[in-house]
């Protein structure tokens, strides 16, 4: 009964605390959920025991396994550099010259200790910064390395924290095992993150392959995947959950735009579930952290050895110390890795604003928290643990100093007056503007319907282009498409694509015809590059993979002949290996692969020409052992795929339209955000935004309509 009323308490401070940011829009939610936490705890007397293990299993490991999951793949990889080197060698340079500084200001602590205190707070969190960034312009770039970085920075920052507290305990500390079991625990756990999220994505789609496609089973699977594989990697391999969640949230298959098996409806059932999860997770963290810090402070107080004004002092200047880090490391990096030409430029202006800025933005949060909370209250022998009231009270201040510094100093920086909207929305930095837009950069106007919806698109079109993966652009580049004319015109349009009612497939082979038109249709595909090939337009390796992969194809279709669940299991194999060794293979040989890559599109391109003059050929013939209906399925199919090549592709296949109504109906409900958010900042009013949703609403009835 108990536990129940704590839950039922701490979600009633969520709400009020929700509420009343919606009339002080100028303060973030997270310092108003945390100013609810600490009313309740002096008033009401509430004290709630935070337990580490659980707390990073029911908070931690879904929040970041969502991060992972909705963060952009494309500025992960191109990002991937800054990011884990503010997620590890920062964290780690943080921990050394903040512990020496720690050390210099408290002479009486411990080493150990001043290292234990300096690694909990070297964790940053994005949360409070994303509503930040909504008053203040923040740079995307900046926005996607503060979210990458924390994605990381949590693991490792923990894993110091881990070694800081065993040698204050124990008096031993030994830098080679913690660095072994460092790479130990990060790597395993990486690959057990991988693996588990390559099972779960497998028995999703297997149950979307055998018609399961009930919308609120998936998405209680998905929301379910987190904790399975946080507890499995913490309790079974014990490696560290957190680096596991966050690999497995960046490769789950939502993850993946080429979603083609799941429909709109389970979609986009999974993100509004995900919305809710994470909404009330990431507010009842801020809310646990306020009714924690009063009694932190109390037992600082109540302390006759500690000065209470001078611990605060101590928790300003180290704050500001981590700031100055953090600063120093961004300018050094950005110093040395950016410069395309060879030459290094010192000085910058613009690197040192946004340096400053970066190193502002570092807000501490929950996993400081969380960590600082899970200090021991001994150590060997029996003795207390080294001051740890004032580490307690020293970490909580900092989070406030951090989370105050961010929000009156970005706006300042950044100068801009437009209020922090509420974090209702998964929208974060990359739905900030471009910033040639001047209308988002000035004070709030209230806009017309035909400027609001010109806003309202144009944020759309930047979000879908942010999500755009390399590999992947059909659908998108359709989508993006249809938006960019939606602008000029500034009208909503119906655009059904005629749909193929059948769909056929190499490695499909349904009758003793289809196996007889394919063999066909690979002969013709085969002389295409012996032509080829006798011309020096490919090269060997391009010729050789080429015969072979045709020769596999005519093999199985011969010898081959599966029930659904073998043939799903060996193509979902088939489809991983691949996978692996494509990335393998880029990574190695970049230019091997943009040669064979270019050497493939001519292949296909040839090839499906070839089978589309013989299919036209066996078409006015009158031959009657192949039925017209078929030879037309393939004439289809051949024309699409030269379409795809030739980047005029419509999307005739249902899979194409299954994917395009999906992502329509995904950029419908960004479009409903953005609503919102510009009505919260006052740049419409509420008769334009009904207009507007209702237009939305008429665009999802059409698609609707279109999937019926």
């Amino acid at each position: 009964m108990e536990i129940l009323e704590s839950i039922i308490l701490i979600l009633s401070l969520l709400i009020i605390a929700n509420i009343v940011s919606h009339y002080f829009v100028s303060i973030p939610p997270s310092l108003l959920q945390i100013a609810a936490g600490v009313l309740a705890a002096l008033f009401m007397h509430v004290k709630i025991y935070v337990d580490t293990e659980w707390f990073l299993l029911a908070f931690i490991a879904p929040i970041l396994f969502n991060d992972g999951n909705n963060f952009p793949k494309r500025e992960l990889w191109k990002l991937k550099g800054p990011i884990l080197g503010n997620a590890i060698i920062l964290v780690i340079i943080s921990t050394l010259v903040g512990g020496v500084f720690v050390k210099f200001l408290i002479p009486s602590l411990p080493w150990a200790t001043a290292f234990t205190l300096v690694a909990v707070l070297s964790p940053t969190d994005p949360i409070a910064v994303q509503s930040i960034a909504k008053k203040a312009h923040i740079p995307d770039k900046l926005m996607h390395l503060i979210s990458g970085e924390s994605l990381i920075n949590d693991a490792s920052g923990l894993i110091c924290f881990k070694y800081g507290v065993a040698a204050t305990v124990t008096g031993m500390f030994s830098l080679k095992s913690a660095t072994i079991d460092f790479f130990h625990i990060s790597i395993v756990g990486a690959l057990v993150g991988a693996i588990m999220i390559w099972i779960f994505n497998g028995i999703r789609l297997y149950l979307i392959n055998q018609g399961v496609d009930d919308s609120i089973l998936h998405a209680i699977i998905q929301i379910i995947i987190p904790f399975i594989i946080y507890y499995v990697a913490e309790d079974i391999f014990d490696v560290s959950g957190v680096v596991a969640v966050v690999i497995a949230g960046i490769l789950n298959i939502s993850s993946n735009h080429n979603m083609s098996a799941f429909t709109p409806e389970i979609r986009l059932i999974t993100s509004r579930t995900w919305d809710l999860v994470v909404y009330v997770l990431n507010g009842i963290v801020f809310v646990l952290l306020g009714i924690e810090i009063p009694f932190a402070m109390e037992e600082l107080v109540h302390n006759d050895n500690i000065n209470t004004f001078w611990a605060t002092i101590l928790a300003f200047a180290i704050w500001v110390m981590l700031v100055v880090i953090r600063f120093a490391w961004s300018y050094v990096y950005s110093t040395f890795s950016n410069n395309p030409d060879g030459k290094i430029k010192l000085w910058s202006k613009t690197r040192l604003y946004d340096c400053l800025m970066s190193g502002i933005s570092g807000v501490r949060g929950a996993v400081t928290m969380v960590g600082v909370l899970s200090l021991p209250m001994t150590i060997k022998g029996g003795d207390p643990f080294p001051s740890r009231t004032l580490l307690l009270f020293v970490a909580s201040a900092v989070i406030i100093f951090s989370l105050l510094g961010a929000t009156i100093l970005i706006p300042l920086m950044t100068k801009s007056s437009a209020p922090v909207a509420y974090r209702g929305n998964t929208f974060s930095s990359d739905d900030s503007d471009d910033s040639d837009d001047e209308e988002e950069e000035s004070a709030p106007v209230e806009l017309t319907q035909i400027e609001a919806n010109r806003v309202i698109l144009d944020k759309t079109v930047k979000k879908l282009r942010n999500e755009m993966d390399e590999g992947d652009t059909a659908v998108y580049s359709s989508v993006i498409a249809e938006y960019l004319n939606d602008i000029r015109n500034l009208s909503f349009r119906n655009n059904n694509s005629n749909v193929v009612s059948h769909q056929i497939s190499k490695r499909r082979v349904k009758s003793k015809k289809d196996a007889e038109l394919w063999d066909i249709c690979f002969n013709c595909e085969l002389d295409a590059i012996d032509e080829l090939y006798e011309n020096h337009e490919i090269s060997d390796d391009s010729y050789d993979l080429a015969t072979r992969k045709i020769a596999k194809y005519k093999k199985e279709i011969v010898h081959r002949r599966y029930n659904t669940t073998i043939e799903f299991f060996i193509s979902y194999f088939r489809r991983t290996f691949l996978q692996i060794k494509r990335w393998i293979y880029r990574s190695v040989k970049y230019n091997d692969v943009q040669q064979m890559n270019q050497d493939s599109i001519k292949i296909s391109i040839a090839g499906a020409k070839k089978a589309l003059e013989k299919l036209q050929e066996l078409d006015q013939s009158d031959q009657e052992d192949i039925d017209d209906n078929l030879i037309y399925i393939f004439q289809r199919h051949y024309e699409d795929r030269l379409e795809l090549l030739q980047g005029k592709y419509r999307g005739r296949s249902p899979e194409f339209n299954s994917e395009r109504m999906a992502l329509e109906v995904k950029a419908l409900s960004y479009q409903r955000a953005f609503v919102q958010d510009m009505l919260e900042q006052g740049r419409v009013s509420k008769v334009t935004a009904n207009e507007l949703r209702k237009n939305i609403n008429y665009s999802e009835e059409v698609i609707n309509i279109g999937v019926e």
